[in-house]
Order: C-alpha cells, then structure tokens, then sequence
C-alpha cells in the first residue's frame, strides 16, 4: 500500500493551523487589551498614593506645571495654523522659578525641553542683572577721597587693604581696593627696599641650617 505524499498531507492539515492560529489571536488579544489596562489603572494608583506622601507645596507645584502646560495646549490646539507652542513671558518666568524650587522638574517638562527652561533662566538672570546695574558704581564721596590720599600720604608704606581696613575700623562705608588702589597718592620716586641681607641674615638666623652665597658656574649654567 502506497503512503500519501507530503504535500497532500501537509494540504489537509493547513486549514486547521490557520484556524487554530485565528481563534488563539482572537483569545489573546482581549486578554493583551486587559492586561494593558491593568497595568496603567496599577500605575495611576501608584503615582495617586506617592503624590498623598508627598508635601502639599510640592503637590501643589507639580498640579501648577501641569495645569501651565495643559493651558499653552489648549490655546495652540484653539488655533489650526500655529504650528509651535506660544510661551508667555508670566509661562517663562514661571518655569524659571519652577526650576529653581522643585527637584526633579526636568520629568513634568512635556511640550518644551529642559534646555530651553535653562535657556530662559540664563535670559532671566542677564535681564535681572543688568536691571539691578543700570546706575553703575555708586561714586566715592569726596570726604573718603581726600581721606584715601591722606592715608596713602601719611604712611607710603601701606596698602590698599591696610588702607581699607583703617577706614572700616573708622565707621566709613570703604570702597573696594581697588577703587581704594586708585585714588591713593602715587610716589615720585620707587621706595628702596625696605630689607637689607643683614637684617634678613639677623631676623632668621635661629631658624637658618645653611646659607651658601656662592656661585658655582657650569657648562650648562
């Protein structure tokens, strides 16, 4: 007796895989639905019971952040031909101080990148900076002045800082050292040295083991 031939056989068992295969699909996905859907109800209860543990403010920060971002969704969904996302100076300013409070503000940035929020905190901090220079140094009143020269005059030997220091120790409101640097008196002639190798040679020869003063040339000197 002859046995059937591969393909024939493999003809008549086809139809009942693919069936299989479909009802095995048709079985799985619902369950595949499900068990998606488990797992996102599983994962909002989990940020629903960290966000009890957390403090009301940082709650309430986090609530803002979103609700700010929902906002500029809104409106740029409210307008079919604006392509990019308008932000506000109060958004800007607004994430400037989110970002300077809240730990962990870079995972609720969704419509805009955190290298832009940094962008918009060093804008912010020029701004301010410049605002807060706009008068330049406050002068140097003419009392302080003259007293700087006086200073400088009476004792050569001393300091910007010896100088500054004196005139805090006399209740004056003292300037920097260098603007202290620049109103004192600048000698005509420079000052010799005010050491001399004897009294150099006097003052450390307790704490001296050896001193050589003599030079020795080489080939390579």
């Amino acid at each position: 007796m002859l046995s059937e031939p591969p393909e024939r056989f493999c003809s008549a068992w086809r139809p009942g895989i693919l069936v299989g295969m479909k009802v095995t699909l048709s079985v799985l996905r619902p369950l595949c639905s499900c068990l998606g859907v488990l797992l996102q109800l599983l994962r909002y209860a989990l940020s629903f019971c960290w966000a009890l543990l957390l403090p009301r403010a940082v709650t309430a920060a986090q609530l803002l952040a979103f609700q700010s971002q929902l906002a500029v969704e809104l409106n740029r969904s409210s307008a079919p031909r604006r392509r990019h996302h308008k932000f506000s100076p109060a958004f800007r300013i607004l994430w400037v101080m989110l970002a300077k409070c809240l730990n962990g503000w870079e995972e609720l940035v969704h419509i805009m990148k955190p290298e832009t929020v940094k962008r918009w905190h060093t804008r912010a901090f020029r701004a301010w900076w410049r605002w807060k220079s706009r008068a330049g140094r406050k002068p140097v009143a003419l009392e302080i002045q003259q007293l700087i020269r006086r200073l400088s005059k009476e004792n050569p030997l001393w300091g910007a800082a010896r100088i500054r220091d004196v005139l805090l120790m006399m209740g004056y409101e003292a300037p920097g050292e260098d603007t202290v640097r620049k109103h004192m008196v600048k000698p005509r002639k420079p000052r010799p040295a005010t050491t001399t190798w004897l009294s150099f040679l006097r003052n450390h020869l307790d704490c001296s083991w050896a001193i050589d003063f003599f030079t020795v040339h080489t080939l390579g000197f």
